[in-house]
């Protein structure tokens, strides 16, 4: 089509709006939370030295951790089919991740291989 001619305009009405903004929201929420993710992670796990951010996070890191865990779980029940390959990464990541503990003050290590 040329673009001298004239295009048909479409109005949406008060639904069509509502219904686009809710799928919009929903689309940019999960990618949020994804990226997000990501950026957590990674601040941690692709540090040079891993165990001197955890001690930076201090008692605040089994919280940290915790809620890591609930996201997690909600990434495996979300995602699952709907972003499989987000949801590849994110596992791949996880399983590469060393083992910690978590000291009853908050604290995390990670394990002396």
């Amino acid at each position: 089509m040329s673009i001298i001619k004239k295009k048909t305009k479409v109005t949406l009405n008060e639904d069509e709006i509502r219904a686009t903004r809710v799928l919009n929201t929903t689309s940019s929420m999960a990618e949020n939370m994804i990226n997000l993710w990501n950026n957590g992670w990674d601040s941690i796990w692709d540090a040079p030295d891993p165990a001197t951010v955890l001690v930076e996070l201090g008692t605040d890191a089994g919280e940290v951790f915790a809620l890591n865990e609930n996201v997690i779980a909600f990434f495996g029940s979300s995602l699952t089919g709907r972003r499989q390959e987000d949801l590849d990464a994110i596992t791949a990541k996880v399983l590469a991740k060393p083992a910690t503990t978590t000291h009853p003050d908050g604290t995390v290590t990670i394990d002396p291989v």
